[in-house]
């Protein structure tokens, strides 16, 4: 150990040891808890891009989110889940166990590092690693649920449990960018247009240029947080003709420019 590291362990482990002798201050520690900012903890789980954190309700409700829980499926806000079960994210497959698990923890049980298949606004299934615990309060009465769930690396998924959409789905899952169409899709997926059309709106209760629109818009979201390239350079990625055509969509879904979205969320 060099000199200067040796001094400052050496006076780390002396004042450690005076703390120890002279014993935990617990008041204190309650007291800085009590007043902790809530909104610097919030912003610490914003740091944490590949792992969604959520506090939930005693009616199963979202209460508070964070920017990888936003972005996974494709929230304009964080505001915009409030009030909102899983059975409004997810499909019923995925939301009723998910729906389960709350009732389980709120009797006092948690669930930890659980391997599970977790959705996403695309519609795709990938195993996560998943821990839900109780949040109880002073009296020790528990008054809502708080969870992590972060991918596993590595590890191939499902993907889409709707048989004949996969082909088209991991398409365009894979490719967003290129000029798809119905027919290139339907022909994918060895269905007639008209059938390719009506089973994608059975099932996603939405078109399928429109699916991809969305798409597009989430990619472009979520680049323009995590990376740093240019907003221009980010339209051609994700299949927009220009930057102009990215912005207009883009104000559409989610109120804001690019660049305001990109300004927000930086802001932390």
């Amino acid at each position: 150990m060099h000199g200067d590291d040796a001094d400052l362990y050496r006076g780390s482990t002396r004042y450690l040891e005076r703390r120890h002798r002279g014993g935990m201050n617990q008041e204190g520690a309650d007291s800085a808890l009590a007043q902790l900012n809530h909104r610097e903890v919030e912003a610490l789980f914003d740091h944490m891009e590949n792992t969604q954190f959520w506090i939930k309700d005693a009616e199963c409700r979202y209460l508070k989110i964070n920017r990888a829980f936003q972005l996974n499926y494709s929230l304009a806000r964080r505001e915009d889940v409030l009030g909102l079960t899983d059975l409004d994210l997810s499909p019923p497959w995925l939301a009723e166990g998910f729906l389960k698990d709350d009732l389980r923890v709120f009797a006092g049980e948690r669930i930890v590092n659980r391997i599970e298949l977790v959705g996403g606004f695309d519609h795709a299934a990938r195993w996560n690693r998943t821990t839900k615990i109780p949040v109880t309060n002073k009296a020790g009465r528990i008054g809502a649920t708080a969870g992590i769930t972060q991918p596993l690396p590595g590890v191939q998924s499902p993907g889409f449990p709707v048989p004949e959409l996969a082909p088209a789905l991991q398409a365009l899952q894979k490719d967003p960018s290129s000029a798809w169409s119905n027919g290139k899709l339907a022909k994918m997926s060895g269905l007639s247009v008209s059938a390719f059309e009506r089973q994608f709106r059975k099932h996603l209760q939405t078109s399928p240029m429109k699916f991809l629109k969305r798409l597009r818009l989430a990619r472009a979201a979520a680049a323009l947080i995590q990376t740093g390239e240019s907003v221009s350079e980010i339209a051609a990625e994700c299949g927009f003709s220009d930057q102009a055509h990215l912005s207009r969509e883009f104000r559409k879904l989610f109120d804001v420019t690019p660049t305001e979205w990109r300004e927000r969320h930086s802001a932390g």
